[in-house]
């Protein structure tokens, strides 16, 4: 009870903001969303993201991040503006972020919507971008895995494209990939131009803004994105040579506009997420927890649950350096999601809402609204997002895991020490179990 107020109290002090607005202006979307920050972003949001590169061309998102920022990073620096960019599975961003909103918004304009912009100096971006992927390809194994276990769930579609790109894909870049990708990905029939800041957001002022803007490609064909199909199936890259363990399990999720999108973020919840060295996360109180400090099996897992247009991925991601109780873990973890079909709590579930609600409302950035956008579901406020979880009881938990993940195929990527990751038929054998 005393965890469950300290969660409730922790919430209700986060202050909440007012509901987002939407007007279409010259064939683009314009939404200005309060928040609680002292500063405006203003974003470019477009619908692209990795699933509109393929393998050929993959990365290229990222050095159009990369020239944007460099490009951009004097006249923004002699005008008190952050740059930033953010490529996602279906979306990327271009962010400028500031107190004087028309100069930010002029700014973006003249990086991103003036023609050949983004082109300049495209050889040397490439190539820090290749040096950055390089780097990351060699420490950042969590990350890896994560984009290794949607390659194996996605294979052969859109989500399988990792968002980084590779270093061999972005070594071979030539300046005809950008501007073949600008003109079939970035058009005003996918772009969404938002601010995102303090109360004082002034959303007519800010269409305005936008309707003097001239943005290209207007008559352009953008490149259509299919639907991603989930595949239950394992990718395994051992390497004895690593100091630890690293891998993820999942199964089919939920789409960003399904009915369930709260439930299946509640489920994750229920669960959470660990980390040895921090003492926070030894008073949770859930049972996967309670087991994990018990045994001494594991460094760190969270529980995800990722929503995009047509599908999703749920499941955990862990990392451990005791390579001998990578089988205790799992068989933990999964004989945790069997009781989300029979046995979850409304304890538990409470407890589980007032953490996503906590993380929902620490996390607001145009990086999660601009996934909202990407994925083609509807902008909420805090409030009406709250409200939407406080509808959820153990009974929507169960009947939503009786469907979606008991006996369900799931997908398996691992790398490092996984020796004792077990097959996939055993693992999958832990999707279900003997009732009477």
């Amino acid at each position: 009870m005393l965890r469950s107020t300290v969660l409730k109290r922790s919430y209700t002090n986060v202050p909440l903001t007012g509901a987002p607005k939407v007007t279409k202006v010259n064939n683009i979307t314009v939404i200005t969303k309060p928040s609680v920050s002292k500063v405006n972003d203003i974003s470019l949001v477009y619908g692209a993201g990795s699933s509109a590169e393929n393998y050929y061309n993959n990365g290229i998102s990222q050095v159009l991040s990369g020239a944007f920022i460099g490009n951009g990073a004097k006249e923004a620096f002699s005008n008190g503006i952050k740059l930033s960019s953010f490529v996602g599975k279906e979306f990327q961003t271009f962010t400028a972020s500031g107190v004087d909103s028309a100069k930010a918004l002029s700014l973006i304009k003249d990086q991103v919507l003036t023609e050949g912009a983004l082109f300049k100096n495209f050889e040397a971006y490439k190539q820090a971008t290749a040096e950055n992927i390089a780097k990351y390809e060699k420490t950042d194994y969590a990350s890896i895995v994560h984009e290794h276990v949607h390659a194996t769930a996605f294979q052969n579609t859109p989500l399988s494209v990792p968002t980084t790109g590779t270093f061999e894909t972005i070594s071979g870049l030539k300046i005809t990939d950008a501007t073949e990708f600008f003109t079939r990905s970035f058009g005003p029939k996918n772009l969404t131009i938002v601010q995102q800041g303090n109360n004082t957001v002034d959303h007519e002022k800010f269409v305005e803004l936008v309707s003097k803007i001239n943005v290209p490609n207007a008559s352009s064909e953008l490149v259509s994105v299919g639907p991603s199909e989930f595949i239950g199936s394992e990718v395994r890259l051992r390497d004895d040579t690593l100091p630890k363990a690293w891998w993820s399990i999942a199964i089919e999720g939920e789409s960003a506009s399904s009915q369930n999108y709260f439930v299946a973020k509640v489920a994750a919840n229920v669960f959470g997420s660990f980390n040895l060295t921090e003492p926070a996360s030894r008073k949770q109180g859930s049972k996967l927890v309670n087991d994990v400090l018990e045994y001494e099996v594991i460094d760190s897992f969270n529980h995800f649950s990722e929503s995009y247009k047509n599908t999703g991925l749920w499941g955990f991601a862990a990392e451990s350096s005791k390579i001998a109780s990578i089988d205790e873990f799992t068989h933990f973890a999964l004989k945790q999601w069997n009781r989300l079909t029979v046995s979850v709590t409304e304890l538990e579930v409470a407890r589980a809402k007032q953490a996503l609600k906590l993380e929902i409302a620490s996390n607001e950035s145009i990086e999660s609204l601009a996934g909202v956008i990407g994925a083609g579901a509807p902008v909420l406020s805090l409030e009406e997002q709250f409200a939407l979880i406080d509808k959820i009881t153990a009974s929507d938990i169960k009947n939503w895991a009786s469907e979606k993940v008991w006996d369900q195929d799931i997908a398996i990527a691992g790398t490092g020490q996984i020796e004792d990751l077990f097959d996939y038929v055993k693992i999958r054998n832990d999707m279900s179990m003997m009732r009477w």
